[in-house]
């Protein structure tokens, strides 16, 4: 069974989801302010409307005492064995501040809270991310069914009704706010709609996703429609695809299936001791031999990093005097030039780069030289183009011919 954030894991790094889901490398949990904040504003706010829905409305105050006396117990259970690890110059009265700020901001935009019919508070939700037996593809206005294969779950903050319609709400606390083409958190709203059309059927009319970024009191709302849900079903299905195919090969054997992927994220990861791309920070500095003698590999590793860079400037300096060097050629009409010790022989080449396939292909059957260049390989257009089998003119612009020098150095 698959959660959001198991794929989301996957996709930032297949690495880290092996070691958590396939090896069970346990890691010491580590709890961090950012995560009490969390916690606390969320216990709060599911409080607050399981209150609200036996039609009690607790103050403004009563909020914030429940949120004061929810941060102690979270952070004392988190703190009962080491120190929280705080970012930057951040204090704990930063994240008390936010906490207090967030729900003074809701509560006096939202209060009496006498039109929300709330249906669920952290709702637990576990749904079929497919059809079983190979049915015959969903219409855009067919909800898809419970049987499948790949089976999710989740949690949903807060299901309320209004009028016909299912809202999914959904809290963030965090400062930054997502930009509008990140589409993963309406995407996981997306799917927990196809959880709700399955478990509530029976009412179910429209669905909308709220999501509320509550350190900048904004809200986005979206409607949720068959079609929406078609296309997030299709793009995580696939990735569940993806992940049990590289399981497959994993548990044969092939310890490449789940390789690394390098990100910001890298910096934070509790496998860095074991990771193929951070592992060897922690080792000891190590003596091998060689055609250079014993060296050590951190020697060998800076090293090698300067010659490359010095190769990467010489390659730099040599294309920008080959393009004045080109230049002077074609301008003065010359094959070879001369220095003081060296000299340079030119020569002028022909290359083609295809530009749409589809469209040389059919031009190549007109002209009857498919069998020919089946493939559409570059090396044979561009020999039946020097052959004069198939002239530039007749490609429609399919393929492009470019001219390009050769110079080779010598001693004079």
């Amino acid at each position: 069974m698959y959660s959001f954030s198991q794929i989301q894991l996957f996709s930032w790094c297949p690495k880290k989801y092996q070691y958590r889901y396939l090896d069970k490398i346990e890691k010491e949990f580590e709890s961090s302010p950012d995560l009490l904040l969390g916690h606390s504003v969320h216990a709060v706010l599911e409080n607050l409307y399981n209150k609200v829905n036996v039609f009690v409305v607790p103050t403004l105050d009563d909020v914030l005492k429940d949120f004061q006396t929810i941060w102690e117990k979270e952070l004392a259970e988190a703190t009962s064995e080491k120190p929280l690890q705080m970012k930057w110059d951040n204090q704990l009265e930063d994240y008390v501040r936010r906490g207090i700020m967030y729900l003074k901001w809701y509560y006096q935009k939202y209060a009496p809270f006498k039109d929300v019919k709330v249906i669920a508070t952290e709702l637990n939700l576990q749904f079929d991310l497919d059809i079983k037996e190979n049915p015959p593809p969903a219409k855009a206005d067919t909800p898809l069914q419970k049987g499948g294969n790949k089976k999710f779950r989740g949690f949903i903050d807060r299901l309320d009704k209004e009028g016909d319609t299912f809202i999914i709400n959904d809290y963030k606390t965090g400062k930054n706010l997502p930009p509008e083409q990140k589409e993963e958190y309406v995407e996981q709203l997306t799917l927990y709609g196809l959880g709700i059309q399955q478990k509530y059927a029976k009412y179910f009319t429209n669905l909308k996703a709220r999501l509320f970024y509550l350190h900048f009191d904004l809200v986005d709302e979206r409607e949720i429609t068959q079609e929406s849900i078609q296309k997030v079903v299709e793009k995580y299905g696939a990735m569940i695809d993806d992940i049990e195919q590289r399981k497959f090969h994993y548990n044969m054997g092939d310890k490449k299936s789940f390789e690394p992927k390098e990100s910001p994220h890298c910096a934070y990861c509790e496998y860095r001791s074991i990771c193929p791309l951070r592992a060897h920070e922690k080792y000891d500095d190590e003596v091998v031999g060689g055609e250079l003698g014993e060296k050590t590999i951190k020697w060998l590793v800076d090293e090698y990093v300067t010659l490359a860079r010095s190769e990467s400037d010489a390659k730099g300096q040599r294309d920008a005097i080959k393009d004045i060097l080109v230049d002077y050629l074609e301008k003065k009409w010359l094959l070879k030039l001369f220095g003081n010790t060296g000299k340079i022989s030119a020569s002028q080449w022909e290359n083609i780069s295809i530009k749409d396939k589809d469209k040389l292909h059919a031009i190549l059957g007109k002209l009857w030289l498919l069998d020919e260049a089946l493939e559409i390989d570059r090396f044979k257009i561009q020999k039946r183009v020097k052959e004069g089998k198939l002239p530039i003119e007749k490609t429609e612009g399919s393929i492009e011919k470019n001219n390009f020098w050769i110079l080779r150095g010598g001693e004079v």
